[in-house]
């Protein structure tokens, strides 16, 4: 018969372990602890001094060198590379420190809870909460983390627990099907990390057009949130303007060309994305078709 204190339940959740404090275990862990949702226990790292930079970040805990030092928690963050995920599990399972009714999750955006299969034998409930959240910097995301969507799938058991917590921490969170999140992830990777790389291809475009890299960035600053603000205003087909909703066929053409004498991935950027922004400006009606058409053919 199992321990009461093995038992599902919000206030069970006092002891946290975290494995791969990254920035994004470094974040949850800061704020369960910081809102006393959670005391937190043990971590572990690749390399050690990392765990102890985390216990200190965090501001609670204890480092420790090996799986075999972490001592049994009720809730267990998983936060190390994707790649280590499969075979931490593994690893964790054979330790004989997760009891049954334990809640491990990890925050994998492309890889489902089912990734953590080897624990199931070991009694515990498993799931993945993924925050959909840049972080870039563990202080800002702190001060930022409300509002965060975060998407969660696993067994029911541990959703039941990890919801209300992360609700706590002022989340917002949506069931995610568990075969969709390749793709969900690599749209969060277009969105997030690739518009990124598009700030950096625009940056480098305005340079060899001869402004100075701080001129430009200042420059682009209130462009970019300009459209930021109509695309959720407003919407992807409404917000677009530029030449190709217009049509304009000539300026694509030459555009296009410069940029492949400049970088010709810059120009391929270019074109993938703009045939995106043709199909926007297609159901926008406002160009006509023989223009758009003259666009499609420019590249």
């Amino acid at each position: 018969r199992r321990h009461p204190g093995n038992q599902p339940g919000l206030h069970q959740m006092t002891t946290l372990n975290i494995i791969g404090p990254g920035r994004v275990g470094l974040t949850l862990g800061a704020l369960l602890v910081r809102k006393g949702l959670c005391a937190l226990q043990d971590v572990l790292s690749a390399e050690f001094v990392t765990a102890e930079a985390a216990v200190a970040f965090i501001g609670s805990g204890r480092a420790v060198r090996k799986l075999a030092d972490m001592r049994p928690a009720a809730l267990w963050l998983l936060t190390p590379p994707d790649g280590a995920i499969a075979s931490m599990a593994s690893a964790l399972a054979a330790t004989g420190n997760v009891r049954a009714g334990d809640v491990l999750f990890h925050c994998s955006g492309a890889q489902a809870a089912s990734i953590l299969s080897p624990l199931v034998a070991c009694g515990a409930k498993l799931a993945s909460v993924h925050p959909l959240k840049s972080f870039a910097e563990p202080e800002r995301a702190l001060e930022s983390f409300a509002g965060t969507w975060c998407t969660v799938e696993g067994d029911a058991a541990a959703l039941a627990l990890l919801r209300p917590l992360f609700a706590q921490l002022g989340a917002r969170v949506a069931q995610i099907d568990p075969a969709g999140k390749t793709l969900y992830h690599a749209a969060s990777v277009l969105v997030c990390n690739d518009l990124t790389a598009l700030m950096e291809s625009g940056l480098r475009a305005y340079e060899s057009a001869g402004l100075d890299r701080a001129t430009a960035q200042s420059m682009m600053e209130p462009l970019v949130r300009e459209t930021l603000d109509n695309v959720f205003a407003l919407g992807t087909v409404r917000a677009l303007t530029g030449p190709v909703a217009r049509g304009d066929a000539a300026v694509v053409s030459r555009q296009l060309a410069a940029l492949t004498a400049l970088d010709p991935r810059l120009a391929e950027a270019y074109r993938a994305l703009n045939a995106v922004a043709l199909d926007l400006a297609r159901a926008q009606g406002r160009a006509p078709i023989a223009a758009l058409d003259a666009v499609a053919a420019a590249w």
